[in-house]
This record gives C-alpha cells, structure tokens and sequence, in this order.
C-alpha cells in the first residue's frame, strides 16, 4: 500500500514512491504501462537514501527538483509517523 501516490520526476519515465511501511523506492515505467524497480531503501525512508539513491541514478537532478521530491516524501514520512490522517490519501 502507497501513500499518495508516486513523485513523478520532471521530464522523465522514473518516479518515487513511499509505501505505508515506510520503504521507499524508486521506479521506471516502460513504454507498455509496466514499471521496474530501480533502487530502494526497504526501512523507513531516510533523507541519506534518497540523496545516495538520486545521485546513484538521476545525476542530472537539478537542486529544485530534488528539492520537490524531498518536501513531498517528508510530508509524506510524517503523516505515517503520526498516524495517517484524514489528509493524505492511502493507494
């Protein structure tokens, strides 16, 4: 189960996405709708893992993006922290 929804990244076929177990992973869809896993980090989601696991396979990320994706998977990370509420949105 998800929260949310995946982070899509700009201009680009690959996207996060933070399960409700707190793992965290990153993934690619393909041209026929299916997707492969990249990377992940399968404890609760870090901001060190993400930082290795987007320059391991998004070099070109600019500091805005990662910005975004981090601001997105926090506020994600703390809704599961505290307890999902009635905000965010279960997969």
């Amino acid at each position: 189960m998800i929260l949310e929804g995946p982070i899509w990244l700009e201009n680009s076929d690959k996207y996060f996405v933070l399960h409700y177990d707190g793992s965290l992973q990153l993934r690619q869809e393909l041209i026929n709708e299916s997707t492969i896993l990249i990377d992940c980090c399968n404890y609760f989601y870090d901001r060190d893992q993400l930082v290795k696991i987007c320059l391991k396979h998004i070099p070109n990320m600019t500091m805005i993006e990662f910005g975004h994706v981090q601001k997105s998977l926090d506020y994600q990370a703390n809704a599961l922290r505290e307890g999902v509420s009635n905000n965010v949105r279960l997969c």
